[in-house]
C-alpha cells in the first residue's frame, strides 16, 4: 500500500462499501436467498465464480508481498480486493432494491457504485488505477452473468430483499473493517516466501540490484 495524504472523509466512507467485512456476509445472504428461492444452479455458478476470482486476487497479492512480482510499468502490485468484491456483489445486492425488478437501474447502480469504490481506493492511496480497473472487470465477470441469468428467475426470498441494508454499516468504521483480510494475505505471503517483511510498492519501481535477496530456507 502507498501512504495516503489528507483524504476527504467521504472517500473513506465510500471505500468501506467494498469492505470484505460487509460484502462477504452480503454475498452469503445473496447465495442463501438464491438457493432458497429455487435458483440453485445460479447460486452454484455464483459461488464458483466468486471463489475463482477471490483466489486469483489473493494469489496476485501474495506473489507481490512475498516475492515482489508485479508490473512496474502499470504500477500493479495485485488485484484490489475491495474493487473485486464491490463489482462482484453490489450489482446483485442492489438488484433487490424496491422498484428495481425490471433489472435495469438496480444492477446498473451497483456497477457504477463499484466503480466509485475503485476510485476511492486510489484516492485513499491503497491501490493504483491498474489494480482497481483489473478488480472492477474481474468482479463484473463474476456478477454480470448471474444478473443476466436471473432475468427469467423470480427471487423473492427475504435475504435478497434486506441484504442491501448491510451497506448502512459502512457508516461505522469498526464494523466495516473487522475482518483483517489484508493482514492475513501478508502473513500467508511471508509464510510461503520466507521473507521477513513484505515487498512494497516503492520496491517495485527500484532497480533489481536494490531489491532484497530472497530468503534462504
Amino acid at each position: 500500500m502507498t501512504s495516503a495524504p489528507q483524504v476527504a472523509p467521504v472517500w473513506w466512507l465510500i471505500t468501506h462499501l467494498g469492505s470484505s467485512s460487509l460484502l462477504l456476509p452480503a454475498f452469503g445472504l445473496l447465495v442463501w436467498g438464491l438457493w432458497r428461492s429455487g435458483a440453485r444452479a445460479v447460486a452454484r455458478h455464483y459461488v464458483l465464480a466468486m471463489s475463482a476470482a477471490v483466489l486469483l486476487t489473493v494469489v496476485s497479492k501474495c506473489l507481490f508481498y512475498g516475492w515482489g512480482i508485479g508490473i512496474a510499468a502499470l504500477d500493479f502490485t495485485g488485484i484490489s480486493g475491495h474493487g473485486l468484491l464491490a463489482s462482484a456483489v453490489l450489482p446483485l445486492l442492489l438488484r433487490g432494491l424496491p422498484g428495481s425488478r425490471a433489472y435495469r437501474w438496480g444492477p446498473a447502480l451497483g456497477v457504477g457504485l463499484a466503480l466509485v469504490v475503485g476510485v476511492s481506493r486510489v484516492m485513499v492511496g491503497a491501490h493504483s488505477v491498474s489494480e482497481v480497473l483489473a478488480a472492477w472487470l474481474l468482479g463484473l465477470a463474476v456478477s454480470w452473468p448471474v444478473v443476466q441469468r436471473l432475468q427469467t428467475v423470480v427471487v423473492a426470498h427475504w435475504a435478497t430483499r434486506f441484504s442491501p441494508l448491510l451497506l448502512v454499516l459502512a457508516l461505522h468504521t469498526s464494523t466495516a473493517t473487522y475482518l483483517p483480510t489484508h493482514a492475513l494475505e501478508v502473513r500467508i505471503a511471508l509464510w510461503l516466501s520466507g521473507q521477513v517483511q513484505p515487498f512494497t510498492r516503492h520496491q517495485l519501481h527500484q532497480s533489481p540490484a536494490a531489491l532484497p535477496k530472497p530468503a534462504r530456507p
